[in-house]
């Protein structure tokens, strides 16, 4: 017993020791690029950079790299933070870094829940609403209008038109409307109808299929960091930066502790608010709005570990008149060796740039099981609720123009600088605005550092 707390202590002792070599080690160098935050944006940027012959430090507040793509074991399964699907459209980019990743789709079919007239909320199969007589003949014609012109509808058109104003002007009944907006909030994540761009909701819900991952969104993290160590990036955990000084080609990362770390170029995947803290001196007021605006996207969301559910087919239902969802991910991928567990999220979508009150939020998730899956609890093995989970850092927004309203990968005022994340950049949103601008940032790094040595080279 002795003996091995000694070892155990003697590993300590000798890990805190390597670290400390390799951090003096990274304090005197210079770097090609230090990359603050290692999510799913830092990550896939620091493997572009680095197969490029860039020297990359990579560096997170947290204990390892992740963020909130990072899963949990609950249970002996491996939990997500919330209910999290992969675009398909976001394969390729991932594949370009080497993730190669297994799971499966959710069928389209699900069930509903509307509002009853006397009080009694009523859940309806989708293939119901088409069948039975729950909506009229003209709201079926109107739902079936809508989604046959969705894949012809220009979505670049309607970036500056609030999600809201575009169905008032397409879609007469209300109920039909609300069908349309449990979609949209599904797709986006966001319940907003009066700020979302239409053109924004309208690319998400033809961007088509998404994948549930096996083994969860761990198994991208974990690969990324395998792709970005073999590509040469020097990862440094908890090491959370306090400050981002200086511009190409001399700028410094400094960190809470002290350390100093040389650079020549930064890129923040770190949130928008986070990236403007870090800054000095502070940008200029101006330049520093287009990050100020951004309205974060939360959620409250019930993670539950089960054995089995009350009614296994329903595998996936929506608020229609409510901003809930509720999904059994475990139906279609593999979160756990154990087959009789299963991974189950219920999520309310909660109103952006609006307080929410948890525990009511935390009721309303439970009322919704129980009309759904009755007798849910005696199922659970594990559950956990989160009841502000950041969604995305940013709401696209009819007001700033859509996807063009978010800041740039550049940031304006601070050459040498560059931002990532679901906020930055003019393209998609989500997983998907991470990754592309994560790659758009990247590219523009390497072009300026060789540029940069390129000159060097000439003028020697």
């Amino acid at each position: 017993m002795v003996w091995s707390q000694i070892l155990s202590v003697s590993r300590l002792v000798s890990n805190k020791a390597e670290r400390m070599i390799r951090m003096n080690q990274d304090r005197n160098k210079e770097w090609d690029v230090i990359v603050v935050g290692a999510g799913i944006a830092g990550l896939t940027a620091s493997i572009y950079m680095a197969r490029e012959g860039l020297s990359v430090l990579l560096l997170d507040k947290g204990g390892k790299a992740g963020g909130r793509a990072d899963s949990t074991e609950m249970a002996n399964a491996r939990v997500n933070l919330g209910p999290h699907a992969l675009y398909k459209s976001a394969l390729p980019i991932l594949r370009e870094v080497g993730v190669s990743l297994t799971g499966a789709s959710p069928k389209p079919n699900g069930t509903f829940v509307f509002k009853g007239t006397n009080g009694q909320n009523k859940a309806l199969p989708f293939a119901q609403l088409f069948l039975g007589s729950f909506l009229k003949w003209n709201e079926k014609m109107q739902l079936f209008r809508f989604y046959s012109r969705l894949r012809k509808t220009d979505s670049s058109a309607l970036r500056s038109v609030s999600l809201q104003a575009y169905l008032d002007s397409q879609i007469a009944s209300p109920r039909v409307q609300s069908l349309v907006l449990a979609l949209v909030r599904v797709s986006t994540y966001c319940h907003a109808p009066r700020l979302l761009s239409a053109g924004a909701a309208i690319e998400q819900l033809q961007h088509g299929q998404v994948l549930y991952v096996d083994g969860g969104w761990q198994s991208i993290v974990s690969q990324l960091t395998e792709q970005a160590l073999q590509a040469g990036v020097s990862i440094r955990a908890s090491s959370p930066a306090a400050e981002i000084a200086g511009a190409w080609p001399q700028m410094t990362v400094s960190l809470k502790d002290g350390t100093q770390l040389a650079a020549r170029s930064v890129l923040s995947t770190a949130g928008p608010t986070e990236t403007l803290s870090l800054l000095h001196p502070a940008l200029p007021s101006a330049d520093a709005a287009r990050y100020e605006q951004l309205i974060p996207v939360r959620a409250a969301c019930l993670d539950l570990v089960v054995k089995g559910m009350p009614d296994p087919k329903t595998r996936f239902a929506l608020g229609a008149d409510f901003p809930w969802y509720y999904s059994n991910h475990s139906a279609v991928a593999s979160f756990s060796d154990d087959p009789e567990l299963s991974v189950v999220h219920a999520m309310k979508y909660l109103p952006v740039g609006m307080e929410s009150d948890p525990q009511q939020d935390k009721r309303e998730l439970e009322g919704f099981l129980d009309l759904i899956q009755p007798g849910w609890r005696s199922h659970v093995v594990q559950q956990r609720f989160l009841p502000r989970l950041l969604v995305s850092h940013a709401a696209v927004t009819a007001e700033s123009g859509g996807f063009k309203g978010r800041p740039g990968t550049a940031v304006e005022g601070r050459p040498g600088l560059y931002a990532a994340g679901d906020w930055a950049g003019d393209s998609g949103m989500l997983a998907n605005a991470s990754l592309t601008s994560a790659k758009d940032a990247a590219h523009c790094i390497i072009a300026r550092i060789q540029k940069g040595k390129e000159g060097i080279h000439r003028g020697a």
